[in-house]
């Protein structure tokens, strides 16, 4: 029984170190003029260039405040790039959704930190006894003796008050993930750290919705959201993330899944003009740069989800 036990534990243990995960760091500045103030729906502005990386970042900040019955809508679904808005437009449309705070994320800087894993070996042997003679067999495994890289990014976040336009609230932070961890990893992190801190310093008002009981009465209760069809879950491995052109890498998103269905479709955009599908693909970057891979998954009933990944190619 206590075999079995040390053995679960091991293989959970293995599993949480190679899932990718991130970790943040933040320090804040409140406005004591704003202190007052708090704020009940959010626009979630992350001015990237990126179409694809902009709907990811937002759609995390979007996610995590739902989840914590907090009102907030991406700025792509209601202000979409495709226009020039002028100023009583932009203060029409914020009216008429009832924004009363501006989140600002911005991306100040990108790097990865490199750590050597140590050269080790393990012997492994059995012994059988046939007859009188007894037989056995060893070998050995290695592992180790390589790089690993981990991203690093550092952020600045502000929450503009709607009303005065004034800066409410400032975010300096620094977001860390393991050898595993992709932009989403990156992205979901500092999104449950900002709202986490949010709600620490009382700046959210929290959503609830009245229902009514069977005797006529009612009661305030937090507003459920069912999705009758479940969107797949993105999943990427890339192996080497780094290195120097020409850098080929293989992609693995065989760890994608869908909760209630099947996937159907794996779609590739490596973000140097070329495209691919499949569940696994190699692909070869021959300029260094700085490549954010797209991977779209689509299940069975047309719903989809993409994940992001950062590649760094050096010259």
């Amino acid at each position: 029984m206590k075999q079995k036990y040390f053995i679960l534990v091991f293989i959970l243990g293995i599993t949480l170190v190679l899932m990718g995960c991130a970790e943040t760091k933040l320090d804040t500045v409140r406005n004591p003029e704003l202190s007052h103030i708090k704020f009940e729906k959010i626009l979630i502005v992350v001015p990237f260039t990126d179409i694809g990386l902009r709907r990811q970042t937002e759609n995390a900040f979007v996610s995590k405040f739902t989840s914590a019955s907090v009102n907030a809508i991406s700025s792509l679904e209601l202000l979409p790039p495709v226009k020039e808005y002028n100023n009583q437009e932009l203060m029409d449309i914020l009216d008429r959704n009832k924004i009363d705070g501006i989140l600002t994320v911005a991306l100040k800087d990108y790097w990865t930190t490199e750590s050597y894993v140590p050269r080790s070996s393990s012997t492994y042997g059995s012994a059988n006894l046939y007859g009188n003679s007894l037989y056995y067999r060893s070998y050995s495994k290695e592992y180790g003796g390589y790089y690993i890289s981990k991203p690093n990014v550092y952020f600045e976040t502000r929450l503009f008050d709607r009303k005065s336009g004034e800066v409410a609230w400032l975010v300096t932070s620094t977001t860390s993930g393991n050898a595993f961890a992709d932009y989403g990893n990156l992205a979901n992190s500092l999104a449950k750290k900002i709202i986490a801190e949010l709600k620490k310093e009382d700046m959210l008002v929290f959503r609830t919705v009245e229902k009514k009981d069977l005797d006529g009465s009612s009661q305030s209760a937090g507003i459920v959201i069912q999705d009758i069809n479940q969107s797949p879950i993105a999943s990427i491995v890339a192996h080497p993330r780094t290195g120097n052109a020409p850098l080929e890498v293989f992609f693995d998103a065989s760890d994608s899944n869908d909760p209630d269905g099947v996937i159907e479709v794996f779609q590739w955009d490596f973000n140097d003009g070329n495209k691919g599908n499949g569940r696994t693909i190699r692909h070869i970057f021959k300029s260094s740069g700085f490549y954010n891979v797209k991977l779209t998954v689509i299940d069975n009933n047309g719903a989809k989800s993409t994940k992001n990944i950062m590649i760094i190619v050096r010259s």
